[in-house]
């Protein structure tokens, strides 16, 4: 057994023990009309207006709409929206009709006209206002919607598709001073949505509590769902006791979880993958040289293998879409040598000490984490591990106060424009996705000039070589692209699973519970 197997090992056992939480318990629901739904982490609270966060999203996407989805195929499909059309200079949604408010309220295009001006509007505090910076919106009828972007940019749904761009209504937020929204209350109980489950209560660190939407546009079948914030181990326990009815499970629990009477599992690929961010506004990241010796101290394979039980890939760029992908990139390969040459190339100053800071519940990531630290500091860089809930991992990001930021996530695979918006100059974090703060000027002109084509080989060559440079400068520590697995219990029927964790219920109504 090599070093690094050892190492996992003696991780992962240690993850494996203690898969039960007295002070989470489950909640009293009945068998025939609730569901108890698995949160990967805790929620903080419910608006469109914030930086994304998986669990703050998952949960919106339940009591909240978009004009439009992307589907288990990484296809665009229609919500609030019926249709569109997207031309050179404009897309133009055709909205569907008779749809009201979970408090009966009729929707129109008003409420999108208000919510768009409202993400744009970075006095709002918006962080989606980078991606719609300079757009144009227009609502000529209750019916329609326009947006103009700023340049062509034939990939735009993909930066406004869920789980971002939640419509908000009008009638309740509408007259809240814009400089002050960020802090309505509304967002800490979202009493009154479009999606097919409405906010009942959250319960801090035991469950957030749905129920269904009576004036949803089609019929509800399960009255109740109970989304829990608890760790895999304990999710994972969960299926075993019938207690838990969907959870995303770790691939070494998946032989497992198939041995459990009565649930099923399904597989996968993720749009998105998972990384490190290292703060590039500290001069010590500064030089590529230090972010490639990262790369080649860590066996990327090995963390595939065995963390994931080969459920999954090495990730080498910031980029997804296959078409916006080379046939060949720089793979840094694993070299602790290499990596160690790098580092005295670079200057680095072995007594320095990096700050390594996650989100734990998850057993891939938690593990992760432990031999990241192991792996670069037999390279010579002395990494301290620190454990952190989503606020204060999300708050170290606005104010530059993290030096390493291993998460994951996003849903990159249906257009290269929605990575593009974390490698930006323009898209830096809190008003865009550039958690790493990562500029080139150059990339982003490649970037603009593919989105401004219609023609998908001339965007695919502008696209390539923009991971070409990517590859090259890593502005992220790519770490690997996970399989996502789902596993369901025998009572949820209807259930389709999608490779983006944050996306996981995008058809929940047309979940049933057997009777």
């Amino acid at each position: 057994m090599n070093r690094l197997s050892g190492a996992l090992a003696v991780v992962l056992l240690g993850l494996a023990i203690g898969c039960s939480d007295p002070t989470n318990t489950p909640a009293r629901v009945s068998p025939h009309d609730a569901i108890n739904v698995y949160l990967y982490q805790k929620p903080k609270r419910f608006s469109p207006l914030d930086p994304p966060s998986g669990p703050d999203q998952q949960v919106m996407t339940l009591i909240f709409d978009n004009l439009l989805a992307v589907d288990d195929s990484y296809t665009f499909v229609p919500r609030l929206a019926e249709r569109w059309e997207v031309a050179e200079d404009r897309i133009t949604f055709h909205l569907r009709q008779g749809l009201k408010w979970s408090d009966g309220t009729p929707f129109t295009s008003r409420d999108v006209l208000f919510t768009y001006k409202l993400l744009a509007d970075a006095e709002s505090g918006s962080a989606l206002a980078g991606r719609l910076a300079g757009a144009a919106f227009e609502a000529p009828d209750d019916t329609t919607f326009v947006i103009r972007p700023a340049r062509p940019n034939v990939g735009f749904l993909s930066l406004v598709a869920r789980p971002y761009a939640f419509i908000l209504p009008e009638h309740v937020l509408g007259r809240e001073p814009v400089d002050r929204i960020a802090s309505s209350a509304f967002f800490n109980h979202p009493t009154v949505g479009l999606g097919p489950y409405t906010f009942v209560s959250y319960r801090t660190d035991q469950y957030v509590e749905l129920a269904a939407n009576p004036h949803y546009r089609k019929p509800v079948s399960i009255a109740r769902i109970f989304l829990k914030p608890i760790s895999s181990d304990v999710a994972t326990a969960q299926l075993g006791t019938g207690e838990m009815d969907l959870a995303q499970i770790s691939p070494t629990d998946l032989r497992t979880v198939a041995a459990f009477k009565g649930v099923t599992v399904a597989a996968r690929p993720s749009p998105g993958f998972i990384r490190m961010a290292a703060d590039l506004s500290d001069k010590r990241f500064a030089d590529p040289r230090i972010r490639r010796a990262m790369l080649h101290a860590i066996d990327r394979k090995a963390l595939v293998a065995q963390l994931l039980a080969g459920r999954g890939r090495v990730q080498n760029s910031s980029f997804v879409t296959p078409w916006a992908l080379p046939g060949t990139l720089e793979e840094y390969a694993y070299d602790p040598a290499r990596a160690r040459s790098l580092l005295a190339e670079a200057g680095w100053n072995p007594a320095e000490k990096v700050t390594l800071s996650w989100i734990p519940g998850q057993r891939d990531r938690d593990a992760a984490a432990t031999v990241v630290q192991s792996a670069l500091g037999a390279a010579g860089m002395t990494v301290e591990l620190k454990q952190v809930q989503a606020a204060e991992l999300l708050e170290s990001y606005e104010k530059r106060t993290f030096d390493l930021a291993l998460y994951g996530g996003g849903s990159y695979a249906a257009d290269p424009s929605s990575s593009a918006t974390t490698i930006n100059c323009a898209a830096f974090y809190p008003t865009g996705s550039n958690v790493s703060n990562y500029c080139d000027p150059s990339l982003d002109t490649l970037t603009a000039q593919a989105d401004a084509l219609t023609d998908r080989e001339q965007r695919a060559k502008l696209y390539q070589e923009a991971a070409r440079r990517d590859n090259a400068q890593v502005p992220y520590l790519w770490l690997y692209n996970p399989d996502t697995l789902w596993a369901t219990s025998s009572r949820l029927r209807g259930f389709k699973p999608s490779g983006d964790f944050t996306t996981g219920f995008w058809n929940a109504d047309e979940w049933t519970v057997a009777g």
